[in-house]
């Protein structure tokens, strides 16, 4: 499957089609026409639920998509100042060589999605009846404008660094939807629009992973595609540690409550592969305090 391709389907839909609750049918309908494919990599977007207020309670909901749509502002503006379409803190581009041309196709992609989860939440909210919160200023070296030292000082000069932050963004961004999700337990139609974007930004984990891994040389290991022990964990230690912290977990909530010990299950001979496989196969949430602390890294 070309997965360039897909998005790029997926990418055709009208982002005016999801302001409207009552056109939702026709939406998935239109979208199951890109074929059975669809199903498995999800659409970035959904139509918008007018009951956003009913469900839970308000001010939960709102938060919820507060938060949300400020990390899809963050990744929004992170693709759109490398591609050269937003200045940076000092009013500067980004070289326009700093992207290689053969990846350009890739960040174009990746940057419509987040800007059409940046539209349905702000329609979501709209609907909610609130004041659409404005964009963040951001400084993606971490300096916060120059008020301190950089945590990634060369993210827009070194396209590796980039890609390194980019990768830290995407992870934070899947679990922090799965910490949220929660929240909306109530109402089935965002519960289902945040789930299908939280897909939608593990795809984009995924991708720049294998970014990454086509340009390693001399590595003692492979980057995965996944969220792993050693290189395939936080990419750019200790500056992006926040956001794996607990990827390693070997205990998992049931839904009645108790726990799973992974390390009790000894699957074959080679406990350390056991246990490898174990932490890989959960991407842990980030509570609110947490996405909200990875998402001030940026903000000045």
């Amino acid at each position: 499957m070309n997965f360039l391709q897909l998005l790029a389907d997926l990418a055709q839909a009208n982002p005016a089609v999801y302001t409207q609750a009552s056109q939702r049918r026709t939406m998935l309908r239109q979208l199951s026409q890109l074929g059975g494919r669809v199903a498995a990599t999800a659409l970035p977007l959904l139509a918008v639920s007018t009951s956003a207020a009913k469900a839970g309670t308000r001010e939960n909901l709102l938060d919820v998509l507060q938060l949300a749509l400020t990390l899809e502002y963050l990744e929004s503006d992170f693709y759109r100042t490398a591609l050269g379409k937003l200045a940076r803190p000092d009013g500067s581009l980004v070289s326009a060589d700093f992207v290689p041309a053969s990846l350009r196709a890739d960040l174009e992609t990746l940057q419509l999605h987040e800007d059409q989860h940046v539209a349905f939440l702000q329609a979501a909210l709209e609907n909610s009846g609130v004041v659409v919160p404005a964009r963040p200023r951001f400084d993606f070296t971490g300096s916060r404008n120059g008020a301190q030292a950089a945590l990634f000082p060369d993210v827009f000069t070194n396209f590796d660094t980039f890609l390194q932050v980019a990768q830290t963004l995407e992870d934070a961004g899947v679990r922090a939807y799965k910490g949220q999700a929660g929240f909306l337990i109530n109402d089935n139609a965002l519960l289902e629009a945040a789930f299908r974007i939280h897909s939608v930004e593990a795809r984009h984990a995924s991708h720049i992973r294998r970014l990454r891994r086509l340009r390693q040389t001399g590595a003692a290991e492979p980057i995965r595609n996944w969220v792993g022990p050693g290189l395939s964990g936080s990419p750019a230690a200790p500056a992006s540690d926040a956001a794996y912290v607990g990827e390693d977990a070997l205990t998992q909530a049931l839904p009645n409550s108790a726990t799973v010990q992974l390390e009790e299950l000894r699957i074959g001979s080679d406990r350390d592969r056991a246990l490898r496989s174990a932490q890989e196969a959960f991407d842990e949430p980030l509570t609110t305090a947490q996405s909200t602390a990875l998402a001030n890294i940026f903000i000045y």
